[in-house]
């Protein structure tokens, strides 16, 4: 498994700071998902990308997953079945590792935990609580918002899961995202149409937390990022600056 380490920094380097969570969303998927990309190498060296996705959703113009990008053992391909909360389970399990004297915000912890999708519970489990905060970036998450709450305690009960599972989560949804999306403590829109006119697009923050470089309602433009110019124009190292 490739080694982790502190986060790089470059243009995009904002979550290492603290225990933020941050949502991208945009229309084209592979403009967002390899923003999402660039957002996550500037953060970590050897993020983790869990891929919501079928066996038949393929991504043309390709994403980070299509280009190799994402080492095998840091890639988690989850299916729209498997990514199902598990509230059924979660009620069960917790009468096995909840003593009756628990404080109630253990309780609640551990019961956002277990309603996680199995898949992401064992990831987080093996890899959580590092040396340092390894990001995981959640891709496609749009496939399975149905399954999900829409408002932002019931969104804001999954991100502090994995705020407490040791990670910096990074979700990624097609457009148009739901109310719940005000639950991260970073949220950003990638607005641009597709591939061929990305350079015309920005980068717009909706929300962001005290101290963070960007501003709500502050538009940056994509070509003044060297690490997603980068991304976009198909290069895996994101922290190249373009010449």
């Amino acid at each position: 498994m490739p080694s982790g380490g502190p986060p790089r920094t470059t243009d995009l380097d904002v979550l290492g700071s603290g225990t933020y969570g941050a949502f991208l969303y945009g229309p084209s998927r592979t403009v967002l998902l390899r923003v999402a990309y660039a957002f996550a190498r500037s953060n970590d060296s050897h993020p983790f990308w869990v891929d919501v996705r079928d066996p038949n959703d393929f991504l043309d113009p390709p994403g980070p997953v299509e280009l190799g990008w994402i080492p095998d053992d840091h890639l988690f391909v989850v299916s729209r079945s498997e990514s199902k909360p598990q509230d059924a389970v979660s009620n069960l399990a917790l009468w096995t590792v909840v003593r009756t004297d628990e404080p109630r915000s253990v309780i609640g912890g551990l019961t956002d935990f277990l309603r996680l999708p199995p898949p992401i519970q064992d990831v987080l489990s093996r890899y959580g609580r590092e040396a340092y905060r390894p990001v995981f970036v959640v891709a496609n998450t749009d496939r399975v918002r149905d399954y999900y709450p829409r408002n932002v305690t019931g969104v804001r009960g999954v991100v502090e899961a994995m705020l407490r599972g040791g990670v910096i989560p990074i979700f990624a949804a097609v457009s148009p995202p739901g109310p719940g999306r005000l639950a991260f403590d970073l949220v950003l829109e990638v607005d641009a149409p597709d591939l061929t006119h990305w350079r015309s697009g920005s980068l717009r923050c909706e929300r962001a937390f005290e101290g963070a470089p960007f501003q709500p309602g502050q538009r940056i433009p994509l070509d003044s990022m060297p690490s997603v110019v980068a991304a976009l124009e198909g290069q895996r190292d994101v922290t190249t600056t373009p010449q």
